[in-house]
């Protein structure tokens, strides 16, 4: 059964009114301040997750930092063992360990320990007479100040010279752990 031509363009003309209408009704929301409103909500919605991100990532150091300060104190707890002597005796075997590798003489070595204590280390310094070929001086001082014992040269003064060697005031300062 075929359909006479007039009713098909009569069901096309339905057709062509019902897109045609759907298509003003498309355009005016693309076009209404309802579209516009919807944007800005989703850029909104967008910023504000985007701030929460931030703020989760700025939150993260915070967990668990009750571990954080165990392990740190683990950590300080390993590192005053491990730099700092608990006696003067140890502080002088490390120095006359430091001199014969180096081939440098240690003399009138003098020590001064201060009484108090801070954050359980005490204070101590020592003044002495260092003597050797320039090279050798210039090696020992390099490898007090990076031997595991923290020692800290805060001054040098230059004695005598004579052919190559020399001879130094040095004052070096460490800390002791409390035992």
């Amino acid at each position: 059964m075929t359909l006479p031509v007039r009713e098909l363009r009569k069901q096309a003309r339905i057709i062509l009114i019902v897109l045609a209408v759907v298509d003003v009704v498309a355009a005016a929301l693309l076009l209404s301040p309802v579209a516009g409103f919807r944007s800005a909500k989703l850029q909104e919605d967008e910023q504000v997750r985007r701030q929460w991100q931030d703020e989760m990532h700025k939150a993260l150091p915070v967990r668990d930092i009750d571990k954080k300060i165990q392990e740190a104190r683990l950590q300080i707890a390993g590192f005053y063992q491990d730099r700092f002597p608990a006696r003067t005796s140890a502080v002088a075997i490390e120095l006359g360990k430091i001199t014969a590798e180096n081939g440098v003489k240690l003399s009138n070595v003098r020590y001064n320990q201060d009484e108090d204590t801070v954050g359980g280390l005490r204070h101590l310094q020592m003044d002495a007479t260092l003597s050797g070929d320039y090279v050798k001086v210039v090696k020992f001082i390099n490898a007090l100040e990076r031997d595991k014992v923290f020692f800290l040269v805060s001054s040098v003064a230059l004695g005598e010279q004579q052919s190559g060697a020399v001879t130094l005031q040095v004052h070096l300062e460490t800390y002791l752990r409390e035992s």
